[in-house]
């Protein structure tokens, strides 16, 4: 049976620069044989967690709203690997990644389970010089606190100065760690 890695975009460009690496890992990963999909969480109605804690009683995964995190939910309980995929905004997550990173909180308590044993990649590009003055690194620390917590390693990172769009096409070194992310994580 296929691996499957879901890699999650967040920016609100259709053709953004973390789009552009996230597509490369993602092509990586297909070429190693996994079953892939891209989700541009962008695109989707993905509403504010209301903490009402009724998914408390229904189960993990099992939110009361009725918006886009209903089909994400199963296919991230069966994914064995995830990329999250965003610019930095403000000096961490983005507002769009964040939101969706915010429901996950439907997986309950013990049952967060759904998480164990998944492999983690993280891709961000941000407009500054580097990864400290952007806010990746508090971004990155987030993501260590928020996986540390579910219990997941992050398997790899990659990290640009993007500004331009499509200014990650001209940073050969950056395409290749993304290939080789995605390519690490179905190994």
């Amino acid at each position: 049976m296929k691996k499957k890695l879901l890699v999650f975009t967040g920016s609100p460009r259709k053709d953004g620069n973390s789009t552009i690496l996230a597509l490369e890992a993602a092509r990586a990963a297909r070429e190693a044989g996994a079953s892939v999909e891209v989700i541009n969480l962008a695109r989707l109605k993905i509403n504010p967690c209301r903490a009402c804690d009724r998914c408390r009683d229904r189960g993990p995964g099992e939110c009361l709203q009725k918006d886009d995190m209903k089909k994400l939910y199963p296919r991230l309980k069966e994914a064995e690997a995830i990329i999250l995929a965003h610019p930095v905004y403000w000096f961490t997550i983005n507002a769009q990644t964040k939101l969706f990173i915010d429901r996950w909180y439907a997986f309950g308590g013990d049952e967060y389970a759904s998480f164990k044993n998944k492999k983690v990649g993280l891709i961000l590009t941000y407009a500054d010089r580097d990864v400290f003055s952007s806010g990746g690194v508090n971004a990155l620390r987030a993501y260590q606190d928020i996986f540390g917590y579910l219990g997941v390693e992050i398997k790899g990172m990659v990290y640009a100065s993007a500004a331009s769009p499509g200014q990650v096409r001209k940073q050969p070194g950056v395409l290749k760690e993304a290939y080789n992310l995605g390519k690490d994580l179905m190994s």
